[in-house]
């Protein structure tokens, strides 16, 4: 009887084991898949920096400032700001370099205009007073 009872207590540690082992390893992957999302997610929701592509635009145009593109520009600055804010600090710069990636194609941008295009965004944040203060280092093709 003590060698039934024995086996038994055996069995159902060996049983808690395997279960946490299994709701471990569950929770992990799920957690990283959510994590490797959470960028491009939050991308997506910020309608892909729609007001952060305006601004960059408008300052690569450059040339005609009437005080209702002045106040159009400060606008879409300020609104670009909060769409960065809104996101989560790590993603910021990534999420800068694939709206600019996505500007380039859209718009057909060579030579100068993408120059610029890479140094207005990654001065966003710096220029919005957001982390990363010193800017975002964007791999400019040039």
């Amino acid at each position: 009887m003590a060698k039934l009872v024995i086996l038994l207590s055996a069995f159902a540690v060996l049983l808690l084991v395997a279960n946490a082992s299994i709701y471990r390893t569950t929770v992990e992957f799920e957690e990283d898949s959510s994590r490797g999302q959470s960028c491009q997610e939050q991308f997506e929701r910020q309608q892909r920096f729609r007001n952060c592509q305006r601004y960059v635009q408008q300052e690569i145009q450059g040339g005609r400032r009437l005080s209702s593109d002045v106040n159009q520009r400060q606008q879409c600055f300020k609104q670009c700001c909060q769409e960065l804010q809104e996101v989560d600090r790590r993603c910021r710069c990534q999420n800068l370099e694939q709206m600019v990636r996505h500007q380039q194609q859209q718009r057909q941008l060579r030579g100068e205009e993408v120059e610029e295009l890479y140094e207005t965004a990654s001065e966003l944040p710096r220029l919005c007073n957001i982390s990363p203060s010193q800017g975002c280092q964007l791999s400019s093709p040039y």
